[in-house]
């Protein structure tokens, strides 16, 4: 997955969310609750780029291998928004953007949800302009040094290209 990125609008599959650096966003699970939270000044890291992010409108628990399975339904304001279809598997809530979150915790309650949650995901709006155009897309969090070895694997793989 490299940073040259072309972004969705539509959240359909897990393949919709890009890797990027993400702090000041998380989420706590307890069983079949999760705690989205954004705190004042939540930013994204993108490649050698920073992003100031406005606002959370979407929260999904990701499966990366298909083996979780959930229900849930509308609340406070935000729609279910569900998707296992293929290989992994995406459930969790949206909200109109301009409606989302910042600086405030959400609370949102699955009637189900078993088997592994391998990361979470989220639709944000950030200040300024992602590669590609426009301020808002989907994002899965990584640690730092995680996406800094993503980056040199990445550069490496263009490199053997190159050299055949």
């Amino acid at each position: 997955m490299g940073l040259g990125l072309a972004f969705s609008f539509l959240c359909r599959c897990i393949s919709s969310f890009q890797v990027a650096g993400i702090s000041g966003i998380s989420v706590l699970r307890s069983g079949n609750q999760i705690t989205l939270s954004a705190g004042s000044a939540p930013s994204l890291q993108l490649g050698s780029n920073s992003y100031a992010v406005t606002e959370v409108f979407g929260v999904w628990a990701l499966d990366d291998n298909g083996d979780k399975s959930a229900t849930n339904g509308d609340q406070s304001g935000w729609k279910k928004s569900i998707n296992f279809a293929g290989t992994g598997g995406i459930t969790g809530w949206k909200t109109n953007p301009n409606s989302g979150l910042i600086n405030d915790p959400q609370v949102f309650t699955y009637g189900s949800l078993t088997g592994s949650v391998e990361s979470f995901g989220y639709h944000i709006r950030v200040s300024g302009n992602l590669p590609g155009g426009g301020n808002t897309a989907f994002f899965r969090p990584v640690e730092p040094g995680t996406l800094a070895a993503l980056g040199a694997d990445v550069a490496l793989m263009d490199r053997r290209r190159r050299n055949r």
